[in-house]
């Protein structure tokens, strides 16, 4: 069975781009545009890893959509990857690092980030799990 990926981004075209790559990669791909119906969906999917973006509907959502995913029990462990142009988008002269309190996600990474290297990163995270 296909190890299962959740896309949470509310970017049609980079939902669309990246669920080609990761499918062609053999993984089967869940999509989700904000962080309501990604929560939703991570719950009821229990995906292998969850791709998040940070600026949705809300400037910083994708932040309180990691922590809510953290405090379900079945999803404790599901590797994170945040995915976002947050730092350029705000001009943060700072980065983010994961943090389990704050940050509580498995790898934090700046947009864009071309297919190839999302599909090797998703790899990386799944064989851990």
């Amino acid at each position: 069975m296909p190890k299962r990926i959740l896309l949470i981004d509310d970017d049609q075209d980079f939902v669309s781009m990246n669920r080609m790559a990761l499918e062609k990669a053999g993984y089967q791909v869940l999509t989700a545009y904000d962080g309501k119906e990604g929560l939703e969906k991570a719950v009821r999917e229990k995906p292998d890893c969850i791709v998040l973006d940070v600026m949705m509907t809300e400037e910083t959502e994708g932040f309180h959509t990691a922590k809510a995913i953290r405090e379900h029990e079945a999803l404790g462990r599901t590797p994170i990857l945040m995915l976002t142009s947050i730092r350029e988008a705000m001009d943060l002269p700072f980065k983010y690092e994961p943090d389990e309190q704050f940050l509580p996600v498995t790898e934090f990474v700046e947009k864009p980030l071309p297919p190839a290297e999302l599909v090797a990163k998703v790899a990386r995270l799944t064989e851990k799990k």
